[in-house]
């Protein structure tokens, strides 16, 4: 049987070793969009600080590791662009070549994930934007940290995610806001223990401002102060 799953990270890779496990006769190929098929997602602020000092250290599995202990093919910088279910296939580019490909299947597996949300609002595609998501953004965010010249930053999203970033961007001398939607940061939690931490936070030198909703990021080709989405 020839399985085909689009995604690599947590599910992608999960359901591909399982297959494996559970018949090692099956032809199992993942197509990803990114470079790395397996990282860890809660250690990208840490890389941001130098906490995390190698960037190797954020990769759980290169492609050719993970083929080597599974017998999964991996292809990496393949974004699948249709799905084509009467015949079976999908309809990929090669990002590195920007080559049509076409591959079939008997049982397609979509893991695809997540991505950071991008707010249609004008200012977001300016320099100095950053998103949180992926290795890439951690290595963008650590280059413009490491250049000396971030003197401030805003994170939005006052998340697990958030919090991590405006702690790590902190702790590099960088005066640091956070700024939220909701009454309080940490959704799901109480508000005593979200009061708590946003009282602990400003103790640090770095304030909240909940219930604020991020409407425009000004400038002509890049800002000054320096955005991290994270919502």
């Amino acid at each position: 049987m020839k399985v085909l799953i689009i995604g690599g990270v947590s599910a992608g890779t999960k359901v591909a070793a399982k297959l494996k496990r559970e018949n090692f006769a099956y032809d199992v190929t993942i197509l990803t969009k990114s470079k790395d098929i397996s990282y860890a997602g809660c250690g990208l602020p840490y890389y941001v600080s130098g906490v995390i000092e190698d960037s190797s250290q954020l990769i759980v599995n290169t492609p050719e590791s993970f083929s080597k202990l599974t017998g999964v093919s991996v292809l990496t910088e393949m974004e699948v662009t249709k799905v084509n279910p009467e015949e079976k296939t999908v309809d990929a580019l090669n990002l590195k070549t920007q080559e049509s490909l076409k591959f079939e299947y008997d049982k397609l597996v979509i893991a695809s994930g997540a991505e950071a949300i991008k707010p249609p609002i004008d200012g977001v595609n300016l320099k100095n934007v950053f998103l949180m998501r992926t290795p890439d953004d951690a290595y963008s965010l650590r280059q413009a940290v490491d250049s000396g010249e971030t003197k401030r930053a805003i994170v939005v999203g006052g998340g697990y995610v958030g919090l991590e970033i405006a702690e790590n961007l902190s702790s590099q001398g960088i005066k640091t806001v956070v700024i939220d939607m909701a009454k309080h940061i940490l959704p799901g939690f109480d508000d005593d223990f979200a009061e708590y931490v946003e009282n602990h936070l400003a103790d640090q030198g770095i304030m909240t401002f909940t219930e604020t909703k991020l409407e425009a990021i000004l400038g002509e080709e890049k800002l000054q102060l320096k955005p991290v989405l994270t919502l």
